[in-house]
């Protein structure tokens, strides 16, 4: 679990440095644009091989395949767009097609964080049932503490007005981040 939190903050920040590498294209020259397009590139295949890594440990589980079946389905969706996303900056192409692959491969990240295992659950028609279910939200909605059933979604029409890309985060925070998972990995 530690580890596709981990690939999702990656993939975050491959986007932020895309929306960048984008921004930046029309003030630099080509060649520039594309040796930076191709680390990029390189850059999300090394996200799709720990996806693909993260499928494998999950299949060397003790009924892995079964018990996390829907886990390891998303997450081969993930790679498969990862890849879709890596084949698109290698043209190079840092513009909204590369962008959207990235952000569908975050949503699918952030669903599979959601996802929980099958079990549990009471009696009634379908006993252990539940754990499933659909959802017209995006994941990136979802993110949060908990669910208010009193609240109200509206769409205000946002639009964009300062025309600078910049990190998500202040730097002390992401330096924070960054030292917190090193730690729970042990390095």
């Amino acid at each position: 679990m530690l580890e596709v939190l981990q690939i999702l903050e990656a993939e975050v920040n491959l986007r932020e440095e895309t929306r960048v590498a984008e921004q930046a294209r029309p003030a630099i020259e080509t060649t520039l644009h594309q040796e930076q397009a191709g680390k990029l590139s390189q850059t999300q295949n090394e996200l799709r091989d720990r996806v693909d890594k993260v499928i494998g440990r999950i299949r060397e589980l003790k009924d892995g395949e079964v018990d996390f079946a829907r886990e390891i389905a998303m997450l081969g969706k993930v790679s498969q767009v990862m890849d879709e996303a890596r084949e698109i900056l290698a043209q190079p192409n840092t513009g909204s097609p590369a962008i959207a692959a990235e952000t569908e491969a975050i949503e699918l990240l952030l669903a599979t964080r959601r996802m929980k295992p099958g079990g549990g659950g009471g009696g009634g028609s379908s006993p252990g049932g539940g754990g499933g279910g659909d959802t017209k939200d995006a994941a990136l909605a979802m993110i949060g503490r908990g669910l208010n059933e009193k609240e109200v979604r509206e769409d205000r029409g946002v639009s964009q007005t300062s025309g600078e890309a910049g990190p998500v985060l202040p730097e002390e925070f992401r330096a924070g981040l960054d030292e917190y998972f090193n730690k729970l990995d042990g390095k």
